[in-house]
């Protein structure tokens, strides 16, 4: 049970890799101990292997000292002080052992230990060089050493299993804590399931790292509701748009069926249905493009072109619209400006603003269009003379469906989407389109584009 669930698997790995570790130190620490106190025993023999070469009685009584002397290739023990052989050769039965190879590298000056088991004790045996013929063999009990090396064993195993079971206990105390910020989420997340976008983690207890988890789940809560928000206002939006001229168009169908009338009255009823049916088509047309551009299938095809060219080509398309208006509108194009963009993308991006900047103009206003270069970019104004948009609605005027003036907008036949098409338009050229407006003296609508950049879609 306890390996289905993080915390337990979490747990579990830690107590196993804490338990390694301290058994190996516990190995570790037991073996360095043990090498020095067999360090210090070996110091010892070799100080009394010293003061008998000399000698000298060793000061350390625990230290047996002897005598190992070579006559006719065969080995002699003699007591040190006695004299006494208790060996007559090496090969003979004794109950001490000796070792052959080491007395004969003591024998050519190089000393050396061995540790050996006597009657159930072990020893630690010193075979130090004296002269040609003669070697000292001290020996002295590790008996010593065992008992604490004994003790150690003991304190080292029975304090493992309270040492993993603290880490144990901390490891599941820790994981808990460490793991509350997962049941917060999960908690934040069924709340969104539920529809309550109002709610945000906050992690600042549990560290920069899952501080930082929790500020981009945040946003990304917040883009996904301003994204449902937007799509359900969108979505409100196109259904108003649409039923409105849907319904002019049943009710002028609905009027024409009720009775027979004449070819004029039909003419104008068809009129009529085909001014809707122009504005349903460039509704459609509008949807169709954001639909595209949101989706990123929309490429721009660049080419360069003359800045002057296409503007004035622009406003001579709307001359006669603006004379019928009662508007007088004027160009001012600077010379040789050369841009590199989707021309067709921009023209419809630039006619947007002068359309609206005519739109929105009364009679014996006025609509200008100008166009300048810098050294790295282009930019283009229109200025007009009409209502103008109310300061605080200016930030809000590239939204889509957005209008200052709705009924005015759709009375002059305005669809809401071309600012804002306008904007992805600039936007997606790399450049920048700004408003500078005052209610009832007109609007400056401002496009700055770079001449030529990699920025696309």
């Amino acid at each position: 049970m306890m390996r289905e669930t993080f915390r337990g698997r979490f747990v579990l790995v830690t107590t196993l890799v804490a338990g390694l570790l301290i058994v190996v130190s516990g190995s570790l620490v037991f073996l360095a101990y043990r090498n020095a106190l067999m360090d210090s025993l070996d110091r010892s023999l070799i100080a009394a292997a010293r003061e008998g070469a000399a000698g000298r009685e060793p000061a350390n009584p625990t230290i047996t000292v002897e005598y190992l002397k070579i006559v006719n290739d065969q080995f002699y023990q003699v007591m040190s002080r006695q004299g006494k052989v208790t060996i007559a050769y090496l090969d003979s039965a004794h109950p001490w052992p000796m070792n052959k190879g080491v007395v004969r590298r003591a024998l050519a000056g190089d000393s050396g230990f061995e540790s050996v088991e006597h009657k159930s004790e072990k020893f630690r045996l010193l075979y130090y060089p004296v002269d040609a013929d003669t070697v000292l063999r001290l020996r002295t009990s590790q008996e010593g050493v065992e008992l604490s090396l004994a003790e150690l064993k003991k304190l080292l195993i029975f304090s493992i299993t309270p040492m993993i079971s603290v880490v144990a206990l901390l490891g599941w105390i820790y994981s808990g804590r460490l793991l509350r910020f997962v049941d917060d989420v999960r908690q934040f997340a069924s709340r969104i399931k539920e529809g309550q976008w109002d709610k945000r983690l906050t992690m600042d207890a549990y560290g920069s790292e899952v501080k930082e988890l929790g500020a981009i789940l945040n946003d990304v809560v917040e883009n996904v509701k301003r994204s449902l928000e937007f799509q359900k206002r969108f979505t409100a939006d196109v259904s108003h748009e649409i039923r409105s001229p849907l319904t002019s168009l049943r009710g002028n169908i609905e009027v024409a069926l009720r009775k027979k009338r004449t070819a004029e009255e039909y003419e104008d009823l068809l009129k009529n249905n085909l001014s809707d049916v122009i504005r349903l088509s460039r509704l459609m047309d509008n949807l169709l493009f954001l639909s595209r551009a949101d989706h990123k299938i929309l490429a721009l095809r660049r080419q360069w072109f003359d800045v002057k060219h296409a503007l004035e080509r622009i406003v001579e398309g709307f001359a006669q619209r603006a004379q019928a208006a009662g508007i007088a509108l004027a160009g001012d194009f600077q010379e040789d400006v050369e841009l590199n963009g989707d021309i067709e993308l921009l023209e419809q991006a630039w006619s947007n603003v002068i359309d609206n900047a005519i739109k929105y103009t009364p009679r014996g206003g006025s609509v200008s269009v100008q166009s300048r270069a810098t050294d790295g970019s282009v930019t283009i104004t229109v200025r007009d003379t009409g209502i103008g948009i109310p300061e605080d609605q200016t930030p809000r005027i590239f939204e889509r469906f957005y209008r200052v003036e709705r009924n005015r907008s759709r009375r002059l036949g305005g669809t809401g989407l071309g600012l804002a098409i306008t904007h992805w338009i600039v936007k997606a050229h790399g450049g920048d389109i700004s408003v500078e407006s005052v209610p009832d003296k007109g609007s400056a609508f401002t496009i700055t584009l770079p001449k030529a950049t990699e920025i696309g879609i």
